[in-house]
């Protein structure tokens, strides 16, 4: 039977700090942590589950004000870039931001695929032809049906929730942060839940503000520059109910 092992999640935060005390100084303490199942706790599985599945929303957000930023008094999102060293260009902070997160999410699939005898050592991400909004959205999808896997079984899937390291619920962790801080800073765009965009499969559908209206309602476009697919709100309406049923019939 194997010994339990506390969860490395924030869930222990607490109790790490105490033992690290407890080991320096002496002083004991009455805290226990939460222990693993069987390396990770459910609610800190979760947590990264629902992160994730936030992600690519959220990146679509940093795209948007990539593709039509302005600058703002809030450009310490990436690094150590301080207020009075402005971008070059409007939107490069979340150009940078989006090519740094998107570039570790492709990183970890590999990893995970790798590790896992799906793809070979020396595989990497098709990049040729894909655009950035379905590379968002497969490197999401992968992770998540891996999810399990990679909080129990990575290699780095003990190390503590802190910066910087290899496990995957921390990595997880500091894109959705990132991405979250990004968008509070820089409010002017709303990107509001809708599906995935029937042509290029990118989280970028949005209502348009720019379009006239078809019976009161808006048009829905994609705002992946690479594929600006329109949709009127009937359509749009038809494409989720069939992928609603499709779903149902997988179920």
């Amino acid at each position: 039977m194997h010994n339990p092992t506390a969860c490395p999640g924030l869930c222990n935060t607490a109790w790490r700090r105490a033992e690290a005390i407890r080991e320096e100084a002496g002083t004991e303490h009455h805290l226990t942590p939460t222990w693993g199942r069987p390396v990770q706790c459910d609610a800190c599985t979760e947590r990264a589950r629902h992160q994730l599945a936030e992600l690519p929303e959220l990146l679509a957000a940093v795209q948007l004000e990539a593709l039509h930023g302005t600058r703002s008094p809030s450009t310490a999102t990436i690094g150590s870039r301080g207020s009075s060293d402005a971008p070059a260009w409007p939107g490069q902070t979340a150009r940078l931001l989006l090519e740094a997160i998107l570039d570790e999410t492709e990183e970890l699939m590999a990893d995970v695929l790798v590790r896992r005898g799906i793809w070979a050592v020396d595989s990497e991400p098709a990049r040729a032809g894909i655009t950035e909004g379905r590379r968002i959205t497969d490197a999401a999808k992968i992770l998540s049906a891996h999810l399990d896997w990679m909080m129990q079984h990575h290699p780095a899937a003990s190390e503590p929730h802190d910066r910087g390291n290899a496990n995957p619920a921390a990595q997880i962790r500091g894109w959705h942060g990132s991405a979250q801080r990004f968008i509070k800073a820089h409010p002017q765009h709303d990107v509001r839940r809708l599906a995935p965009c029937p042509r290029c499969k990118g989280p970028y559908l949005a209502e348009s503000r720019e379009l006239r209206l078809v019976g009161d309602r808006p048009y829905i476009e994609c705002r992946d520059p690479d594929c600006q697919r329109i949709l009127t709100s009937a359509e749009y309406d038809d494409y989720v109910k069939g992928l609603a049923a499709g779903i149902s019939a997988a179920a």
